[in-house]
């Protein structure tokens, strides 16, 4: 399965990036970075990541969640990852994602963290 992507609007400003399939080397995966830019240069501040449908990730998929994050961080903005759940979340913790950003258990709980998306 190649890497799918939705998006909705959650409570007035938060941005959720759904995705379903893989994060991994491609031109699938390249289109996830463009949707966030594009998604920063329309204002987008607080953006939350679900990755409840993913079940695989390689290396240029932790690139690009952590090229996402830097992003918006840089602009003041606020990112969070949610749903990651099994080998994702292992790879994506041994990558040490969650020591730099935040992570939630779902995209409820991610839009209730403080400050949005997950950041104080």
């Amino acid at each position: 399965m190649l890497l799918n992507v939705a998006t909705s609007a959650r409570e007035p400003g938060i941005l959720v990036i759904e995705l379903s399939g893989r994060i991994v080397l491609g031109r699938e995966s390249s289109h996830l970075e463009d949707l966030v830019e594009k998604a920063i240069a329309d204002g987008a501040r607080n953006i939350v990541m679900d990755l409840a449908g993913i079940h695989v990730v390689d290396s240029s998929g932790i690139g690009i969640i952590t090229l996402c994050f830097g992003r918006l961080s840089n602009l003041g903005g606020r990112f969070c990852v949610a749903g990651a759940t099994g080998k994702v979340l292992d790879i994506l913790k041994m990558a040490r994602l969650d020591s730099i950003m935040p992570f939630a258990a779902s995209v409820d709980e991610a839009c209730a963290l403080p400050g949005k998306a997950g950041l104080n």
